[in-house]
């Protein structure tokens, strides 16, 4: 790779987060757009890490110097003080990105990712019923997201900063790479195979842990799928059968209003701040 300073002085575009809104999904699609190099790894976030320097970060890249534009996608720099500032301090000519998800189905999404299955399901009723008391709660807070944006405006340039929105990368991919892609400055011609979801959310079912615990199926498996596929093909089929056994909860009315009340004037400052409509996130069922 050039020398570090090249490296610094590099066109760049870093995704934010935030937390759930499909960044390691997004990371996978960049990948694949022949203008851009992403690191080796997604979630890494090192200008979030004390311990690590810039050229840690650097050397998360590939020695890659065809691409035009390097990239990085974090589910963590938004609601992070000190990314903000190693970001203004070392790339403070980025372009910066922020998915945004309704708050409340991405909270809803965080809980279901949890280990402990139907703890986190209780505490999740427990904290929708009543969600004042808990405040402090880090995966309910992720969802305010007024003030994390407020500190990036005062710290970049407006027209450096550009919001999406999760639904739009659900709904209108198309629409969706096109918007960010001409943001960033890169051919909108491309579009990535989105056909596989990295970490969708939901509960395993146990008929896939049957099918991966008999070694005889795996062997087969590999044997022939190998062969006739790249290995951009086989991560594909990979998420794409680990999504065939996932089930999803659905979040009850009642404690989605709740969600909504407590969420309500984050969102309309928000709203304000980006000037942008988000009455959809405060329609109650």
């Amino acid at each position: 790779m050039s020398s570090l300073k090249n490296f610094l002085n590099s066109n760049r575009f870093i995704v934010l987060g935030g937390h759930k809104c499909g960044t390691s999904s997004l990371h996978a699609y960049l990948k694949q757009h022949p203008e851009i190099i992403m690191p080796r790894i997604k979630g890494q976030d090192i200008l979030n890490r004390p311990s690590l320097t810039i050229e840690d970060y650097k050397n998360s890249y590939d020695t890659i110097t065809t691409q035009k534009v390097f990239g990085e996608v974090s589910s963590v720099y938004l609601q992070s003080e000190k990314a903000c500032l190693s970001i203004k301090k070392y790339f403070p000519e980025a372009k910066l990105l922020a998915i945004l998800r309704n708050p409340v189905d991405r909270a809803f999404s965080h809980f279901n990712t949890l280990s402990d299955g139907k703890k986190s399901q209780l505490k999740f009723k427990n904290i929708c019923q009543n969600p004042q008391q808990f405040k402090t709660n880090s995966i309910l807070n992720i969802g305010l997201y007024y003030s994390n944006l407020k500190r990036y405006f005062e710290n970049f340039n407006n027209q450096q900063i550009r919001i999406l929105l999760f639904d739009l990368l659900v709904n209108n991919k198309r629409k969706f790479f096109s918007d960010f892609f001409e943001f960033i400055e890169v051919s909108q011609d491309f579009l990535p195979d989105t056909s596989f979801i990295v970490r969708k959310g939901g509960k395993q079912k146990e008929l896939k842990k049957a099918i991966f615990s008999n070694p005889f199926l795996k062997a087969t498996a590999r044997t022939i799928i190998k062969p006739l596929t790249n290995q951009q093909q086989r991560y594909s089929l990979s998420k794409k059968f680990d999504n065939l056994f996932l089930t999803k909860n659905s979040l009850p009315d009642d404690l989605r209003s709740s969600l909504i009340d407590y969420y309500r004037e984050d969102i309309l400052r928000t709203q304000e701040l980006l000037d942008i409509n988000l009455s959809h996130w405060l329609k109650k069922p």
